[in-house]
């Protein structure tokens, strides 16, 4: 204020100074630029005491602010301190009881322990039990519960009684029931199941097995007799029901096995090149087969009727050569007459043993057939250990089944072979035996004859 008081009285003294303007100015000019001065220097007054008014309030409200938070922050560390007592008296009074209850259930510990026990062994029990299904409250009691952490009461001893009696009665129960189960279809159907205690679980379409709490399912191969057993067992006409007695393994085995034709695609091409074969010398020894028999049956007419020679079989052939040979010549030397039936001998029996040596053969390729599908398979069991290690079994199993396979199939197309050869070549011997006998004794009597016939003639 004193400056502006100041700075307004040096302009009038310069305005006042300057005698040319002022003398243009009228005379009450300057008391009403005075007044106007005093009024603004009032005003200007007036407003900054206004503000000092507004600012000492202002630091008034603040001051009383702090206070009442430093009352409140001085409040919180008392709750504070006072929740920390509390806190310390708490851990106190727990570490206390746990002491407490510790010394009290010493002498149950082992009580506490066997129920632990006995509850867990009961749910590994009823986890693969063929009558879970039936008394589902019964796996819900055993499931553990690992969140859980008190000790059991009076009510889980006897819970864990009653569960453990009815365990045991149902594994001596035959009984019936409706419940879900798995077709082969996949679908779920609803209907009645029959539970022999705890090995057997079944319905009328045959086995049902269990995996890891699922629903029941069929067991996708099944012996025929089985089915229709069980079948008139449920239906009550007949008290013969057949078991599984290790409660499914026997059926698991008997599902994965290979039937005939998955034995034969596990051979490969090596496996249908040998049946093919086997089957061609069983068939060629089949027809020399019939061919022998009939021939044998032809020879033994011949036998029974000697007289009557027919070029319908071996022996009649023969002695009808033989006839031809000798009336052509009468003065044929003996050893000419021998030469020509043991020519006739031989065209005969080769006819006899025809077909033989390709069954024989057959027989001798049959096992290096099956060597060859062997080594085959061992080079792929061996690509697939150098493609995926020996982490898997399974990859390696392809392999080995072929190798496997082939072997057994040329074994057993040998075997037949070389008894059907064996028997073949038995037959033919005996032919060949019987066709050499007659002949020999119609040339000895043909020998014999003509002596005395040269005999009469000179006489």
């Amino acid at each position: 204020m004193k400056n502006l008081s100041l700075l307004t009285t040096l302009l009038l003294a310069f305005l006042l100074a300057n005698s040319s303007y002022s003398q243009n100015l009228p005379e009450d000019y300057w008391q009403e630029l005075l007044k106007q001065t005093q009024h603004k220097s009032v005003e200007r007054k007036l407003a900054e005491e206004a503000r000092l008014q507004l600012n000492s309030q202002e630091t008034q409200a603040q001051a009383k602010a702090l206070a009442e938070t430093k009352q409140a922050l001085k409040l919180a560390e008392q709750r504070r301190t006072q929740l920390e007592n509390e806190q310390e008296q708490l851990e106190a009074q727990l570490q206390e009881t746990q002491q407490r209850l510790q010394i009290r259930s010493t002498a149950l510990g082992e009580v506490f322990a066997v129920y632990r026990e006995e509850k867990s062994n009961l749910f590994g029990l009823l986890s693969n039990a063929r009558y879970s299904q039936q008394y589902p409250e019964l796996l819900a009691f055993a499931k553990p519960n690992p969140s859980e952490d008190r000790l059991p009461l009076i009510e889980d001893f006897y819970q864990l009684w009653q569960a453990l009696q009815q365990s045991w009665l149902a594994t001596g129960q035959v009984t019936n029931y409706t419940a879900p189960w798995v077709n082969l279809t996949g679908q779920v159907e609803d209907s009645q199941l029959t539970r022999l205690g705890d090995l057997q679980l079944m319905n009328a379409q045959g086995v049902l097995r269990l995996d890891d709490q699922a629903l029941p399912s069929l067991w996708l191969r099944q012996p025929t007799s089985l089915i229709k057993t069980n079948q008139a067992f449920i239906a009550d006409q007949s008290e013969l029901v057949t078991l599984d007695p290790a409660r499914g393994l026997t059926l698991e085995l008997h599902s994965r096995q290979p039937s005939l034709l998955e034995r034969v695609k596990q051979g490969g091409f090596v496996g249908y090149l040998i049946i093919i074969l086997g089957l061609a010398g069983l068939l060629v020894a089949l027809v020399q087969s019939i061919r022998l028999w009939l021939e044998q049956q032809r020879v033994v007419k011949q036998l029974a009727k000697p007289q009557d020679l027919k070029n319908q079989n071996a022996l009649g052939r023969i002695l009808s050569g033989m006839n031809s040979a000798s009336q052509q010549q009468e003065n044929t030397a003996p050893e000419a007459l021998e030469a020509n039936l043991d020519e006739l001998l031989i065209r005969e029996s080769a006819a006899l043993e025809k077909g033989l040596a390709l069954v024989k053969l057959l027989a001798a390729m049959a096992p290096l057939l099956g060597l060859l599908g062997t080594v085959t398979g061992m080079i792929a069991t061996f690509q697939a250990i150098t493609l995926f290690g020996t982490g898997d079994p399974a990859m390696m199993a392809s392999g080995i089944s072929q190798a496997l396979v082939t072997t057994v199939l040329g074994l057993l197309t040998a075997v037949p072979l070389l008894l059907a050869h064996l028997l073949l070549q038995g037959r033919s011997r005996k032919l060949a035996r019987i066709l050499e006998a007659e002949s020999s004794a119609w040339l000895a009597k043909l020998l014999n004859q003509a002596p005395a016939a040269s005999k009469e003639a000179k006489a």
